[in-house]
């Protein structure tokens, strides 16, 4: 394109711009609306260049013109709206000139850098509704509390409280630099105050009160070590710089202490100071790493933001985190109650219609949920848990009726009926019926592990434990259903004995027999030592204990040799460990068993290390060393799993032999670990008798394949003795 076609080009685009906003301005006069539209050029030369210059020339011109006429688009929400569409239409033109005329990315990628510098805006904020200022905070509150009671089941007062916070500052305003307001909610779970903040949000951005109907959440307990800290920042910095308005925290109650007071500042003081020099790359807030930088972010500001905090514990656990200067600053209480009955009945109507619908609509099904299951539903879902499990029992009730609708295949518009069916919730289709309820618990895994544990030898104490925890779990369940208080045990144990007793099987079998009967969520046993879970540098034990916790998370966490861990008081990487493990405990105590196993002298010693550690750790089990009839019973079984039996013969003296070993030294014998060593030599030895005689039974171990030397030396009892005093001499 020559410049004397630029020229004419631009001055075309000049004169339809003023043209158009004079008859704009004579419009408003009158009363009239005419909307701003523009075209491009046209000329027998026209290329990829005089494209790509005339919409240059058009960002330039548009520039220009909302200069000029800045006051009436700062004034006129209307022509605002006019302003985002016409971006959002040459957007579109973008788009289609790059595919009809072939624009490479990169002038896409400049074109587009040049309107966002000229009006501040993206095409995706381009897009959105603008906010309406000098709005009418009173009629608007007075709509969104009807939405809102519309959409939440009853919390009457809960709403209204809720409304005033986010009213506060349309009526008050705001400071600068400050957020917008800082709320507290409080209420047990399944009362609703995720849903009451969210229903806000979409009311308030249906009304053009706030840009964004986003709601971001923090849960402080995602970080629990000063090396999350830049994931912590960039993931706080994406949420004040996000477009919604809306933040919410939760878990804070143990989250960890600096990045609490990150949070204090921003409540308290509108921003939070980094003690480091970030910046931006690709969006994303990173350390720098290279000295000074024209554009580092140097701090995060809560400016017009409603930060949320959300909690089961009311405002002493606030005080807790916080502090009483942080309860200075939050200006709004917002108390949620548990369901009523009469709102359980409620939100059991709303929820069964809403079956019905998804059943006609994505299953096809002519579904009808009948009174006895909606009674059956307020009788028996869980009461401390709210609106929370009735969506869990009615989502099971969908699944269920899915899977019945894949596996006899209906036809469209089956008649099913919803109901109850001896005792339970069943869905009756074709004169067939199938349950709708799913448990936590597998009737097939319990069995397993009962008959594992019927397998195994002595121990009738502790499997006498293990079995008793199911009948707890299950009464807890049903005194939950019926809303009475639950008396929770704390499930972390202390294995002590002698290595070979059993005390890894047992974990295993306990984290399976856990996971079966629903106390635990995932049933994994993680086995660690000290090397798992201590580093060797300042600052690095905490993250590595907390990413083994993370992957025990839903098991067993089984610590072997766990006095291991504390060697004296100057071991600080030890009792960083230690601290780490007991916080995590109480955390999650409800989706984590954590065992200590070893020496039992030993572990007496380990406990006094932190104050914490005997009260959280009340099932103290004991695994006695084995009998010679224990040994000579596991030494059969042994040989069994390997294909042999053990001759008659035998059976006696094996029985003396594994006698006299344990009363010598059963702790250096290994208890088990003896058994199966004997099997296995004996086997060998049994391998070359049998290829010598061709005529000897190939699966038969006889007297003579065993080696009854006595191989151990009594036990040092004054060397045990000096070895403990040492050790807590240096505890001390």
């Amino acid at each position: 394109m020559t410049d004397r076609r630029k020229f004419e080009e631009k001055e075309r685009l000049m004169r339809e711009i003023l043209n158009k906003e004079k008859e704009r301005n004579r419009a408003n006069s009158s009363g009239k609306d005419i909307p701003i539209t523009l075209t491009t050029g046209s000329g027998d030369d026209a290329n990829i260049d005089k494209t790509v210059d005339s919409v240059n020339s058009m960002s330039q011109m548009l520039s220009g013109a909302s200069k000029a006429t800045s006051d009436l688009l700062k004034n006129a929400d209307r022509s605002f709206d006019e302003l985002r569409k016409l971006l959002t239409n040459q957007q579109k033109d973008l788009e289609n000139l790059s595919r009809d005329n072939g624009f490479n990315q990169t002038e896409m990628e400049r074109v587009q850098r040049e309107i966002e510098k000229d009006y501040g805006l993206t095409p995706e904020e381009a897009n959105r509704p603008s906010v309406i200022k000098n709005i009418d905070s009173g009629k608007l509150f007075e709509e969104v509390l009807e939405e809102l009671d519309d959409a939440i089941v009853g919390q009457n007062d809960a709403l209204r409280q809720l409304c005033i916070a986010f009213r506060r500052p349309f009526v008050m305003g705001t400071d600068e630099g400050k957020p917008k307001n800082v709320i507290l909610i409080t209420g047990p779970n399944g009362s609703g105050r995720h849903a009451c903040v969210a229903q806000m949000a979409k009311s308030l951005f249906a009304h053009r009160a706030i840009g964004s109907d986003d709601v971001y959440t923090i849960d402080m307990s995602l970080y629990q070590s000063g090396a999350q800290e830049q994931i912590f920042l960039q993931d706080l910095y994406k949420d004040l710089s996000g477009h919604g308005e809306i933040i919410c925290f939760e878990n804070f109650e143990t989250g960890f202490p600096s990045f609490l007071r990150m949070v204090d500042s921003l409540v308290c003081e509108g921003k939070v100071t980094l003690s480091k020099r970030y910046v931006l790359n690709k969006g994303i807030l990173v350390e720098n790493q290279t000295g000074l930088v024209k554009d580092a972010v140097d701090s995060l500001s809560a400016a017009g933001k409603y930060l949320v905090f959300i909690t089961t514990r009311g405002t002493k656990a606030v005080q807790d985190a916080f502090g009483a200067n942080f309860l200075y600053h939050v200006l709004d209480f917002v108390t949620l109650t548990p369901f009523t009955e009469e709102d359980a009945r409620e939100y059991t109507d709303i929820q069964s219609n809403t079956l019905e619908e998804k059943a006609a609509k994505n299953l096809k099904l002519a579904a009808t949920v009948k009174q006895d299951l909606r009674d059956w539903v307020i009788t028996n879902y869980d009461k401390s848990n709210g609106s929370d499990a009735l969506d869990g029992l009615f989502n099971d009730f969908y699944i269920s009726l899915s899977q019945g609708a894949l596996m006899e295949n209906l036809p469209s518009g089956t008649p099913v009926l919803l109901t109850v069916k001896d005792g339970l919730p069943s869905a009756i289709f074709n004169e067939k019926a199938i349950t709708l309820t799913r448990s936590k618990t597998s009737a097939e895994e319990i069995e397993a592990v009962n008959k594992e544990l019927d397998e195994i030898v002595g121990l009738e104490t502790i499997k006498s434990y293990i079995r008793s925890l199911q009948n707890h779990i299950r009464m807890q369940e049903i005194r939950r259903a019926q809303g009475l208080k639950t008396s929770e045990i704390s499930k972390h144990m202390i294995f002590t004995g002698n290595p070979g007793t059993g005390k890894t099987t047992i974990a295993r079998l306990i984290s399976r027999y856990m996971k079966a009967i629903g106390a635990l969520s995932q049933g994994q046993l993680v086995e660690v030592t000290r090397a798992d879970l201590v580093a060797q540098y300042v600052g690095q034990t905490a993250p590595l204990t907390m990413s083994v916790i993370k992957s025990a998370l839903g098991g067993v966490l089984f610590i072997d040799e766990a006095y291991s861990l504390y060697r004296g008081k100057d071991d600080s990487f030890g009792l960083e460990c230690i601290d780490t493990i007991v916080k995590a405990m109480e955390d999650h105590r409800d989706n984590l068993i954590v065992i200590l196993a070893g020496y039992e002298r030993e572990m007496a010693g380990f406990l006094e290390s932190n104050s914490g550690l005997k009260s959280r750790f009340p099932n103290l089990i004991h695994f006695p060393d084995y009998t010679g009839e224990e040994l000579r019973k596991i030494a059969e079984i042994q040989a069994k799993s390997k294909g042999y039996i053990i001759a008659e013969e035998a059976i006696l003296p094996l029985e003396e032999y594994f006698d006299k070993v344990q009363s010598i030294n059963a702790a250096e014998a290994g208890n088990g670990r003896l058994a199966r060593n004997v099997v296995e030599d004996a086997i060998l030895k049994q391998s070359g008798r049998v290829v010598a005689d061709p005529n000897a039974k190939i699966d038969e171990l006889r007297r003579e394949d065993f080696d009854f030397t006595i191989k151990v030396k009594p036990a040092d009892e004054f060397k045990d003795l000096r070895e403990f005093s040492q050790m807590l001499n240096s505890a001390q």
